[in-house]
């Protein structure tokens, strides 16, 4: 019964205070790429921006802690995720990502969650148009207003800054790469950093990393004008590594053969089968479960509807994947059908 007034509370959620500002900051940036001079960059702009809605659903789940105010969390994370997708998505179809021009154009994060006072940089200086016609400046002037919005920024400033440090030098490593060193770059990057969490693999501290819904997570909670240190740290201790790495094996998991076949790095890849990465999930949804949170029952949800977000989604029941899909079903535990359900429906009526 648990399981089903929170699926409901998600949906009705979901359908009245995310998806209304999802819809309503995709047509204004959508608006923005109209003075994209260069071609394949308005091209890229706009492929992003039609990926925010899934990558809207999946941020959802960072909304739902005590005390978040939904509308503003919505507001400022599809804010960032928008400048997120975006850099993915010139990243992955460029053949320029040197390093300068990454740590450059991956500096706009810091900007954006206004961790550093200095004026805004020209990101496309080592880029071959040089520029995107401001775009990218727009993003980030835009998520930058809603982060002055949080009651609570201080109280998460410095989690979010070593969070993200490490994700950027991590997306320097992964596109800076040749794909002949890319694999051991990565490797290398990932001992050098990892040594906290002997109980992942390499590939599955880069998973972690490079998944950002630990700093979703903490700008939701900074919404929470009375939240502390303490209690963010309670929640986020089950977010990192454990909920972010079942996030990117997730979607390494629906995008696998699109990646295969396109050359794109997917660290499943690195999994021996299936059932090898669906043992990982069902390890890592424990070890989440076994954090000190300070609201279990809220990590279990949590979990529980990572997975039907994405083991509903239409990839994940394609050939073998099928199996698997039904094998993290029942793995998910009591009220899995709940929140199946739920996200189904959402789907269904286009939500996502």
């Amino acid at each position: 019964m648990i399981s089903f007034i929170r699926s409901l509370k998600y949906s009705n959620k979901y359908k009245n205070y995310i998806y209304p500002i999802v819809e309503k900051r995709g047509k204004e940036n959508w608006g923005y790429t109209k003075r994209i001079r260069k071609l394949s960059i308005k091209s890229n702009a706009r492929e992003a921006l039609e990926k925010n809605r899934f990558d809207s659903a999946v941020s959802s789940i960072c909304m739902l802690y005590p005390n978040v105010d939904i509308p503003m969390a919505a507001d400022v994370i599809t804010s960032f995720q928008a400048i997120l997708q975006y850099l993915n998505t010139i990243c992955m179809h460029s053949s320029t990502s040197t390093e300068p021009f990454l740590r450059l154009i991956f500096s706009s994060l810091k900007d954006a969650l206004n961790l550093r006072n200095d004026s805004y940089e020209q990101y496309f200086t080592f880029f071959p148009s040089k520029d995107d016609s401001g775009y990218l400046t727009i993003l980030v002037e835009k998520c930058r207003q809603k982060i002055r919005t949080l009651p609570s920024y201080d109280v998460i400033r410095d989690q979010l800054s070593a969070f993200l440090a490490l994700f950027i030098d991590l997306q320097i490593t992964k596109f800076s790469s040749d794909d002949n060193a890319k694999e051991v770059n990565l490797t290398n990057w990932s001992s050098a950093h990892g040594q906290k969490y002997p109980e992942l693999s390499g590939w599955e501290f880069c998973m972690a990393v490079d998944s950002t819904l630990s700093i979703q997570l903490l700008l939701a909670l900074a919404t929470d004008p009375d939240l502390t240190e303490q209690k963010a740290e309670s929640f986020n201790i089950s977010f990192f590594p454990w909920i972010c790495c079942i996030h990117k094996i997730l979607e390494g998991y629906i995008n696998y053969n699109d990646d295969l076949s396109s050359g794109n790095i997917n660290y499943d890849f690195y999994y021996e089968n299936l059932k090898e990465y669906e043992n990982r999930i069902i390890f890592l949804m424990k070890k989440a479960l076994r954090m000190k949170a300070s609201n279990p029952k809220l990590v279990r949800s949590t979990v529980k509807l990572l997975l039907s977000i994405y083991i509903t989604h239409p990839k994940a029941n394609e050939g073998m994947n099928a199996i698997t899909s039904k094998a993290l079903l029942k793995a998910g535990g009591r009220g899995m059908f709940f929140y199946s359900t739920a996200v189904n429906l959402l789907r269904a009526k286009k939500y996502f």
